[in-house]
């Protein structure tokens, strides 16, 4: 069934056929066919409508990592691990976005910081706005592969971001930190702005070790 929809013989907004059509042309049986069926439907596959059937859904990142994600996150080598695929890939997305940056773009890197500003001026931990400032990064490489990956990878990393954020006094160095990725980037400096991004992620791999991510 994966097969079909990958292919396209099963495009996104068709209708499976009913179990029992499915097991004949499958030479399966219904019981397979069901428990199949459960096992898209968790995987983001397919969805069921009531009084109507099921379709197969527009496959998109978050529908695929969501279900994964609450497994995938008490992983903690996997955590770690991640952790270095996101500062080899922030690193040159940092240095990509120096290289892009515009007064727009930088406007909007602009808001995301102050969020975060906002947030820790309130006594806050200001992941949203840490979030939405590594987010617009990705955005404004314009490389739409890049910013679906590293959404990829916060997404798993979620938990550990906001527990590191919890340690005292971690949200105003942090903020500071992003402050000094902010100027790096919006100077044009590529190689300035990747050495800031890397100090910043190498610390939050340091900080694991004394927050809890269970």
């Amino acid at each position: 069934l994966i097969s079909l929809i990958q292919d396209g013989t099963l495009a996104p907004g068709d209708k499976l056929p009913s179990e029992r059509q499915l097991a004949e042309d499958l030479q399966v049986s219904r019981t397979a066919v069901r428990e199949a069926l459960h096992s898209l439907a968790s995987m983001g596959y397919i969805e069921s409508r009531v009084g109507e059937g099921t379709y197969v859904k527009q496959l998109t990142l978050d529908s695929i990592m969501h279900p994964l994600s609450s497994m995938l996150i008490k992983d903690e080598k996997l955590i770690r691990e991640l952790i270095d695929v996101r500062t080899l890939l922030e690193t040159e997305t940092a240095k990509l976005a120096a290289q892009s940056i515009t007064p727009d773009k930088a406007d909007k890197l602009y808001e995301a910081l102050t969020i975060m500003e906002e947030s820790v001026a309130r006594g806050g931990s200001g992941l949203t706005g840490d979030n939405a400032f590594h987010n617009t990064i990705a955005d404004i490489t314009g490389n739409d592969a890049l910013r679906m990956i590293l959404n990829m990878c916060g997404t798993l990393l979620a938990k550990s971001r906001a527990a590191t954020l919890q340690l005292p006094g971690q949200p105003k160095k942090s903020l500071a930190d992003h402050r000094t990725i902010y100027e790096a980037i919006c100077s044009g400096n590529s190689e300035k702005a990747a050495t800031a991004m890397m100090v910043h992620l190498q610390k939050a791999y340091r900080n694991l070790d004394f927050a809890s991510i269970k």
